[in-house]
């Protein structure tokens, strides 16, 4: 009998160690629309979904930082890349992210140090080449140029340690080094792959895995990741959605554990749902209607033309049509939320001023070309300002295209007259002003205003320690800016939100838009 009884507990142990073995096999699926069950471990552990799958509206192009700064990029750029500094979004601060430390020594020196063991997914690790590298290749790329003109002579003091010397004092220096632009590449994986693969290397908790260009964008862990703890997800899919109803519809039915960008129309649904969860921050991003300054060709060159445009557009009307109401009113061509804003007037809608100053302007039957993108919103403000446009006279064609090619028609087309567009900074004034309106700036054709005293300006403001006088120049700027130079009619900042599966966690939104995943993950029964 005790030799039976031996058997059977010898078949019993051998059983559980085959079933758990069976469960610690890690079978990611490559289709984002399968479902899957946890990586689960031994008996007793927490166990995680294999898979998490985001529905973005926007279509992702590239995972090279420095090509775009649409935000459907950068957001999965953001898992796979790391920035020098970055904003904590919990605390809402700068913080170093592949940065340990630095040290402003005067506003035109500063240095810095590296953290330790930061390992690429090429297995190399980080050290200051890689920065100087990155610096390099910035340089030549119109999303980063701007930034690295500001340096007038980089330092290498050891693997770890550098300083720049700038070319005009900035107290907010260690700002610049939080665009996501300027993630840190791997010079060794340039040197020994094509360029095309290079790109994919970073130091981010995932590793880009596979893209379907119009379907989806696909990363697993980084197993040996050294800056953040392993993620417990094994596979993180980005799926492009572009109607906010099928992304609705996707989540409800279980086939994706978040949406980017609900309708507001959803709302409700999402926040009284018991399987639901509604998500929401207030955006950064500056919504405005905007001007080529510089076409001399058109009446939008004339600064009176430009205010009373602002004059003309009922803003509120505007952002119950392109948000339902899930947006603030803008005042100031600067947000919100930024250092050394001021609540100026800016503006006012004006109706009966804005049609006796088009008559002296003879802009009555006029006609007035307008593009923007097709994302929703902006289709939205485009047709409402089309038909505000018509009460006074003034007949707007608007044209319609992807995001890429009308970065591409800004940058490039001269005849350009109008566009609906958003500008979305960093915490600090300086990023504000300098990328969009600065003549130098990488984005200068937002405007096109090359106006020598506002470079100036810009430039002071940004080198300037006290801060009682620099809070001055900035509102200067804004008042200038905003009531007479007049580059922009800014029309709004809307909420940000995002619809999940209640028990999916990590999931932050970033008010710059570049909302973060990279601790996404859903603990299961």
């Amino acid at each position: 009998m005790k030799k039976i009884t031996k058997i059977l507990i010898g078949l019993m142990l051998i059983s559980v160690f085959i079933s758990g073995c069976s469960n610690t096999d890690k079978d990611v699926s490559k289709d984002p629309g399968q479902s899957n069950e946890s990586s689960s471990e031994t008996s007793g552990e927490v166990k995680y979904k294999k898979e998490i799958i985001i529905a973005i509206a926007d279509e992702f192009t590239t995972i090279d930082p420095m090509e775009t700064t649409a935000e459907s990029n950068q957001i999965v750029q953001d898992c796979t890349h790391d920035l020098l500094t970055d904003t904590n979004l919990l605390k809402m601060q700068n913080e170093g992210e592949l940065v340990d430390s630095w040290e402003m020594i005067a506003p035109d020196h500063w240095k810095f140090k590296l953290k330790e063991n930061v390992k690429f997914h090429d297995g190399t690790i980080l050290d200051v080449d890689d920065v100087m590298f990155t610096f390099e290749r910035g340089a030549e790329k119109s999303t980063t140029s701007a930034y690295v003109a500001k340096i007038k002579e980089f330092i290498k003091v050891d693997d770890l340690n550098f300083e720049v010397i700038l070319h005009n004092g900035d107290v907010d220096f260690n700002y610049v080094f939080a665009a996501n632009s300027l993630a840190i590449l791997s010079k060794e994986a340039f040197e020994t792959m094509p360029e095309e693969e290079a790109v994919k290397i970073g130091t981010g908790p995932w590793k880009f895995e596979e893209f379907v260009p119009g379907d989806y964008v696909s990363l697993v862990r980084f197993e040996e990741c050294t800056l953040y703890d392993v993620p417990n997800t094994e596979r993180l899919v980005f799926r492009m959605i572009p109607e906010a109803s099928s992304r609705m519809i996707a989540l409800e039915n279980g086939e994706v554990d978040a949406i980017m960008s609900p309708s507001p129309t959803d709302y409700n649904r999402l926040s009284e749902s018991s399987n639901l969860k509604l998500i929401t921050e207030t955006g950064r991003g500056q919504h405005f209607i905007g001007f080529n300054c510089a076409n001399t060709d058109s009446i939008v060159s004339n600064p009176e033309f430009r205010k009373a445009i602002a004059y003309a557009i009922n803003k509120e009307e505007m952002v119950l049509a392109a948000w339902d109401g899930y947006a603030q009113v803008s005042t100031s061509i600067m947000c919100r939320d930024m250092e050394y804003y001021s609540d100026i007037e800016g503006i006012p809608y004006d109706p009966e001023k804005a049609e006796n100053m088009f008559k002296e302007l003879n802009a009555e039957g006029i006609t007035l070309n307008l593009i923007t993108s097709d994302a929703s919103h902006r289709v939205k403000m485009a047709e409402n300002f089309q038909a505000q446009m018509a009460k006074y006279g003034i007949t707007v064609n608007v044209e319609f295209m992807q995001q890429a090619a009308l970065i591409e028609r800004l940058s490039t087309d001269k005849s350009t007259e109008a566009f609906v567009l958003s500008w979305t900074p960093g915490m600090n004034a300086d990023y504000m002003y300098r990328n969009p309106i600065h003549s130098q700036g990488g984005r200068s054709f937002y405007s096109n205003i090359n106006d020598l005293e506002i470079d100036t300006l810009i430039d002071a403001a940004a080198a300037e320690v006290d801060t009682a006088k620099r809070a001055e120049m900035y509102e200067e700027l804004q008042v200038r800016l905003t009531t007479e130079i007049v580059p922009w009619v800014p029309v709004a900042q809307a909420t940000l939100t995002m619809g999940a599966d209640k028990d999916v966690t990590g999931l932050l939104l970033h008010p710059g838009l570049v909302h973060q995943f990279k601790t996404a993950e859903k603990i299961i029964n």
